[in-house]
Parts: C-alpha cells; sequence; structure tokens
C-alpha cells in the first residue's frame, strides 16, 4: 500500500496531508491543564497525519509526537509527520524517526518534505460557555483558517461546529472520525472578516474569535475533557 496525497473526494486521513500544505494550526488547550503533572513535562512538538504499516510504540493519526519520542518503522512501516517548529510535514519509510526540537531525524528513508505553514496555538478558558484566550504568534489575537475550513481533533468530546457571523450561523460542520470539513455546496467564508467558532460537545460549548485567510488550511483542535 502507497500513502498517496490528498483530494477533495479522499478520506479523512488523506484529506489532512493536502491541507497541510497551506497549514493553518490552531491548538486548543483548557488553561486549567497547565497545573504540574508528568504528562505535561513535555510540550507536543510533531503531528502524526498518516501511517501505514509496522510502527512501534504504536501511534495513531491525528495524535501528537513530543520532543524526543522515537519511533521504529518496520520494512513495510511508513509515516507522514507535521513538526510544528521546523513547519514541514514529512513521509518517512523504515528506520527510526527521532522527534527533536527543531526537526526530525531519521535512519530510515526520507520520502518527502514539503514547507508547510507554521502552527497558531489557541488556549480555551475552562469551563463551559468560556470564550477563547488566545495566544498567538506576531502579537495576533484570533485564530485564522480557511474560507472552506477543515478541522482535526485530538480526541473525542466535539460534535458539531458552529461557525457565526454577528451572533448568526453561517455553517455548521459535524464532526465524524475526528473530523470535520466545510460543507460542499455551502458558500465560502469572506476572507478578510471576523468570525465565532463555537465547539459544541456533549457538556460544554466554547468559542473562539477567527478570521479568515485564503492560504490558511487544517486547524488542530484539542478538545475538552
Amino acid at each position: 500500500m502507497v500513502i498517496y496525497p490528498i483530494c477533495h473526494h479522499a478520506t479523512p486521513r488523506s484529506v489532512a496531508a493536502r491541507y497541510f500544505l497551506t497549514v493553518s494550526l490552531a491548538f486548543l488547550f483548557l488553561a486549567g491543564i497547565a497545573g504540574p503533572g508528568p504528562a505535561l513535562a513535555a510540550e507536543p512538538a510533531a503531528l502524526v497525519v498518516d501511517l501505514q504499516g509496522s510502527v512501534s510504540p504504536e501511534v495513531e493519526p491525528f495524535s501528537e509526537l513530543a520532543e524526543g519520542d522515537r519511533l521504529t518503522l518496520a520494512d513495510d512501516g511508513e509515516i507522514i509527520i507535521m513538526h510544528y517548529a521546523a513547519c514541514v510535514e514529512s513521509h518517512y519509510r523504515g528506520g527510526e524517526v527521532t522527534i527533536g526540537a527543531l526537526g526530525i531525524e531519521t535512519t530510515g528513508e526520507s520520502v518527502s518534505e514539503t514547507s508547510v505553514e507554521c502552527p497558531r496555538k489557541v488556549m480555551l478558558a475552562e469551563g463551559a460557555n468560556k470564550v477563547a484566550s488566545v495566544v498567538l504568534r506576531g502579537g495576533e489575537s484570533v485564530t485564522v483558517v480557511n474560507a472552506r475550513p477543515v478541522f482535526i481533533f485530538l480526541a473525542e468530546g466535539i460534535e458539531r461546529i458552529e461557525i457565526r457571523r454577528e451572533g448568526l450561523a453561517v455553517g455548521t460542520l459535524e464532526v465524524a472520525n475526528r473530523f470535520a470539513r466545510w460543507p460542499e455546496g455551502t458558500a465560502p467564508l469572506s476572507v478578510g472578516a471576523g468570525y465565532e467558532i463555537a465547539f459544541i460537545g456533549g457538556k460544554a460549548t466554547q468559542t473562539a474569535a477567527a478570521s479568515v485567510a485564503g492560504d490558511a488550511g487544517v486547524t488542530i483542535v484539542q478538545p475538552q475533557d
């Protein structure tokens, strides 16, 4: 099997690969998880976009990797990884893959490497119905999404997304298999305009301010636990 590049009619995982070519990443964390604990010792450094074959230890698509994590790929093992700081998406086959602070090293075959847009980070306030506090590079105050936004979720918990303008919903995205895409046949969002994104789960709704850019891509979301 070959890991194919993305097209609009491909599976959700392959859809992620193409959109990462012009990616706008937003990582949504609750302020309350910032406390001490071993799980928070290493911040996420990369995202697994797709994989196939034997990879050890086992990882899943749309899971994060931290600095120092090492994966062993068998001869049939392939993986696509997006490194946050290096702003690249890399495809590896076989050998060992090690996540560093500024990039990725491999003893196997580097099939391809593509520059992508650097990540943005959004931090949500703790609790339901709270407006997001935003921490972004370059002094930006809102996250940026595509005119036809695509969302990948790092965990379960969000059932649907509403995108609102002046309090009115202009689009609804249903979440399936931790993936949501702007509905076909729906008019795109207006580039440069301001919107509110509502992440709706079974227990809470949380919102984040957003603006729209034509070259933005996938938005990565860490749902509320």
